[in-house]
């Protein structure tokens, strides 16, 4: 009877409408939820079998939900520089534990990317799941791949802390007074007279500090001789001699040289030896041998005096002394850089690269399974991920410093709950008056 297939649309429409208030509840309940993407109902007619010679026989409707997880939500600014956003298609690599995932770890996906270090230095996100990465080695290298898990590490920062780096490179920009009266007095200067005890008395000397393989502080003095017109002899002293093999370095002298200087005050050569410019042997980088108990190793360090240093009728002066080497640093923070590049900064300045972030895309991403916390799983549906970097491969990029919202239209979901509503008690009004007329079917009788 047509009465009693009327019934049972009128319940699969109730049905299908109580599953779309459902989803419409789910999206304006998590409007402010991180990266959540809002769910849509579609209906399907259910069609009987019918037949032209029979009553109608009623099918109703069927819904179906799915998400829009393809569709980007906004980007709202935060305080924290390792919260990120993918701006296009990917996700997050994640798991619900730190194992490395080609060792049994639970590959998850998610566009949720509240993170911050927790008390075992693993980057997690604010639903708890851990964050994954490719390692980069301390030359720069990458081992990426684009189908495969089992390169990725939980992002980790235990241990990570900031090198010490020896001095190499230091260079003087000053000037030599260029009237100042040569040194013609007994006895005449030979290599190493300026730093010996007693020796000749320099003209003019400077301090430059400068830093060994341990990271500690060496102080260094460059002292300057002038011997003849535009030519200055100059000595490296380490200070303390004490610090340095005494044998190697006789009162701590670690190299010395000549400046030879062109009639316009520029400098013509810095040499090892006072001879023509012409046949100048170049001042080369000089080794420091350290002997104290710190237990640094073996330093070369090269001293430019050639492209900043002058000879001018001025007073002797130095305007800046460079020079490169750090002490050790602490971890002082993380940023992103370059191609997802998760870098380390260190308080003596410097930086490195710990991770560079990939991004997961798929054929199919509406088709992927919503699991706890936001994230989602593969499917057959969703098709295989591949894993790139940003802005490769179809990839995204990261954004730090910002989240992505929900992608919630409230006055859309408002708009739909009315719809909902109104198809809902349409429904019922089909039962109550199927109900009616088979009432009316049972008074025949009496």
């Amino acid at each position: 009877m047509s009465i009693y297939t009327a019934l049972r649309a009128g319940v699969s429409g109730l049905s299908a409408q109580s599953s779309a208030l459902a989803v419409i509840s789910d999206n304006i309940a998590n409007v402010n939820t991180t990266a959540y993407k809002r769910g849509v109902t579609d209906f399907s007619p259910l069609v009987n079998g019918q037949s032209r010679f029979t009553t109608y026989n009623a099918g109703g409707v069927v819904s179906q939900t799915r998400r829009l997880v393809d569709v980007q939500g906004s980007l709202e600014q935060s305080r924290s520089p390792i919260d990120l956003a993918i701006v296009g298609d990917g996700f997050f690599v994640v798991s619900r534990n730190p194992t490395q995932l080609a060792e049994g770890g639970d590959a998850m996906f998610t566009r949720s990317g509240s993170f911050e270090i927790d008390a075992q230095g693993n980057m997690v996100n604010a639903e708890g799941f851990f964050l994954h990465g490719w390692p980069v080695g301390l030359d720069g290298s990458v081992d990426a791949s684009p189908s495969s898990l089992s390169s990725l590490r939980p992002v980790n920062i235990t241990g990570v802390g900031g090198v010490a780096e020896p001095t190499e490179n230091i260079a003087i920009n000053g000037n030599l007074q260029a009237n100042q009266a040569a040194y013609a007095a007994a006895p005449a200067y030979t290599t190493g007279a300026l730093t010996a005890p007693g020796g000749i008395d320099q003209h003019f000397e400077t301090t430059i500090e400068g830093f060994d393989s341990l990271g500690a502080a060496r102080t260094m003095t460059v002292q300057f001789l002038k011997t003849g017109p535009n030519q200055w002899a100059f000595e490296v002293a380490a200070r303390p001699a004490s610090s340095v093999n005494t044998t190697t370095h006789p009162n701590g002298l670690l190299a010395s040289g000549f400046m030879n200087f062109n009639a316009d005050g520029t400098v013509a050569s810095v040499t090892n030896q006072p001879v023509a410019p012409a046949a100048a042997v170049p001042f080369a980088p000089f080794t420091v041998d350290w002997v104290d108990s710190s237990g640094a190793a073996n330093q070369t360090i090269t001293l430019n005096l050639a492209t900043g240093m002058s000879q001018f009728a001025i007073p002797n002066s130095v305007s800046s002394v460079t020079s490169d080497g750090v002490p050790p640093g602490d971890l002082v923070g993380l940023q992103l850089e370059g191609a997802g590049l998760l870098t380390a900064q260190f308080s003596n300045g410097r930086t490195r690269a710990l991770y560079q972030l990939p991004i997961a895309t798929f054929l199919a991403a509406n088709n992927l399974e919503s699991a706890e916390g936001g994230t989602y799983r593969v499917t057959l549906d969703s098709g295989a991920y591949s894993i790139n970097p940003m802005n490769s491969g179809g990839a995204g990029r990261i954004e730090a410093g910002v989240l992505e919202a929900s992608n919630v239209d409230l006055a859309q979901e408002f708009t739909t709950l009315i719809t909902t509503q109104r198809a809902y008690s349409a429904s019922a009004r089909i039962i109550t008056t199927s109900d009616q007329m088979l009432e009316e079917l049972l008074s025949i009788k009496r």
